[in-house]
């Protein structure tokens, strides 16, 4: 979602080398960490089209139950739809690693939306080939004295 601010804020500015550089450089060194450490990370951005942006916006003015949704700042940074993106991609593109990549996901439509990332996570803990822990106590015993008990 899109910072809600009265003033609608500005979007990351190109990297002249500088603040956000060194921002990006901490995030990629932390998410390797984590990877390191045996993390999974599954970083999905949720797409949607200014179009499909618009008539949401829309359905939230006309629907009296989705009023309490709309902010009227969403206007100011929608006005600012370009900037929005090349600071998106920006930040992407600088923060995208091979153990932390960012997977872009169409959203226009909720049902794809959440199939896309319901198979990309079913496909990522498939990956790790999980298994239920084994019990630290004979099972068949415990059956066993269970069964006798009143």
């Amino acid at each position: 979602m899109i910072a809600r601010n009265s003033s609608a804020p500005s979007p990351v500015r190109a990297d002249k080398g500088t603040t956000s550089s060194r921002r990006f450089a901490t995030i990629n060194r932390f998410e390797q960490r984590l990877a390191d450490g045996g993390m999974e990370i599954v970083k999905c951005y949720l797409h949607i089209s200014p179009e499909e942006q618009r008539a949401r916006l829309l359905a939230r003015l006309d629907d009296p139950t989705k009023q309490w949704k709309y902010n009227p700042d969403d206007l100011a940074t929608r006005e600012r739809w370009p900037e929005y993106i090349a600071a998106y991609e920006r930040a992407m593109s600088r923060s995208s690693t091979e153990s932390a990549p960012w997977h872009i996901i169409p959203a226009d439509r909720k049902w794809y939306r959440n199939w896309a990332v319901s198979s990309l996570l079913i496909e990522r803990l498939e990956a790790m080939g999980l298994d239920w822990p084994k019990p630290g106590y004979d099972v068949k015993a415990e059956r066993t004295k269970l069964l006798t008990m009143p």
